[in-house]
């Protein structure tokens, strides 16, 4: 596995008892998990992604999606140790993520257990459904502040981005094709995950009420919704209490709990 393609933090991969594989929101890097593994427990190894057009892979184009879904698989494939692997997919992570998992599940067949333990939605509403029609698209747009406008309609760029000119400069760009990659993705529930799916949601969130994240419920056999204190933001703006809901969740892991 290549250095460039991700970051881990926590446990020896020997000594984890959970292996977490973060895929974050659009735009961001392996840093973006930082915070989430300062909080996690010290038996978590927390690895996060760090994909095309951004930190020390700034060169490299970002793909569509077909190409980050293959990025993920494998970082995935690659990560060290033994212990369970949870992918935690945030924003459009966790469109990456799904489809990463649907991916290695596809590849696997019916091998048991799988190297995937389960699935955590975060800040996402179900895919079954486009955000809203009449939306503007960034493939509609490729003028600055009107780029900025579409992406606070899909929930923004952190805080501490908007006030740094020079950092969104650099940011920006895999912001927006990370957005594009996804924006117009929508799929059924089929084929089911066959692992577990958590879902998580900030109670602020406009974009995730609950009439647009019921059908995640469709998506395995075995799905569990728990809503947090924030906003759509949970990964940059509130890590712990994203660490605490997974925490909080274990038991909805059955290869967790063995």
């Amino acid at each position: 596995m290549s250095a460039r393609n991700v970051v881990i933090r926590g446990a020896a991969p020997q000594e984890a008892a959970l292996r977490v594989l973060i895929v974050p929101h659009a735009g961001g890097g392996a840093a973006s998990g930082l915070a989430f593994a300062r909080h996690a427990p010290a038996d978590w190894l927390v690895a996060t992604a760090r994909m095309p057009g951004r930190e020390s892979r700034l060169r490299e184009e970002v793909p569509g999606l077909p190409g980050l879904v293959d990025d993920i698989v494998a970082t995935l494939r690659s990560l060290p140790g033994t212990a369970p692997l949870i992918v935690v997919g945030v924003c459009s992570g966790a469109v990456i993520g799904l489809e990463a998992v649907r991916t290695v599940q596809r590849e696997d067949g019916e091998r048991v257990p799988g190297p995937v333990a389960g699935l955590v939605a975060v800040s996402q509403w179900a895919v079954t459904q486009e955000p809203d029609p009449g939306r503007p698209s960034l493939r509609d747009t490729d003028e600055p502040a009107r780029v900025l406008e579409v992406l606070e309609e899909f929930g923004g760029v952190p805080a501490a981005l908007r006030g740094d000119a020079e950092v969104l400069a650099l940011v920006l760009p895999a912001v927006v094709a990370d957005m594009r990659a996804v924006e117009g993705y929508v799929s059924g529930p089929d084929p089911l995950l066959a692992c577990p799916l958590l879902t998580v949601f900030g109670d602020g969130d406009a974009l995730c009420p609950d009439e647009r994240t019921a059908d995640w419920s469709l998506f395995s056999q075995d799905v569990r919704s728990v809503l947090v204190p924030g906003g759509h933001m949970l990964l940059a703006e509130d890590p712990e209490v994203l660490v605490d809901a997974l925490a909080g969740s274990l038991d909805h892991f059955a290869a967790v709990r063995r």
